[in-house]
Order: structure tokens, then sequence, then C-alpha cells
């Protein structure tokens, strides 16, 4: 699970630059769009990791 968004958390090329770093076998973008942010954050972490990403559903 990876904080995804900006401001408060990793932007999205941050995130993917740890999440290629430490190669997990699945990677989960959370937070975007809680306070700041989008689901765009989320489809640029996925466009940017080399990983693969699973995007959740938000709960509202």
């Amino acid at each position: 699970l990876l904080p995804v968004g900006g401001t408060y958390t990793m932007t999205a090329e941050e995130a993917a630059q740890a999440a290629n770093r430490i190669k997990p076998k699945v990677a989960v973008p959370m937070h975007y769009g809680t306070i700041v942010g989008s689901i765009e954050d989320a489809h640029r972490f996925r466009d940017l990791c080399q990983v693969e990403v699973s995007i959740l559903p938000q709960e509202r």
C-alpha cells in the first residue's frame, strides 16, 4: 500500500519510484482523493510503475 496524491502523501512519481525500488508483487495506491488529489493520481502512479498495480474502488 502506497499513499499517493501529493501534499500530505507522496506524489504519483515519488510513490512509483518507491514501488519500483521495493518491487512488490502488487502495489496498491491509497489516500488519493481523500483530502487532496484524485483518481488521476492513482492512474498516473499505475502508468509509472514497473510492477503490477491494483487500483481498488474507493468507499464513500
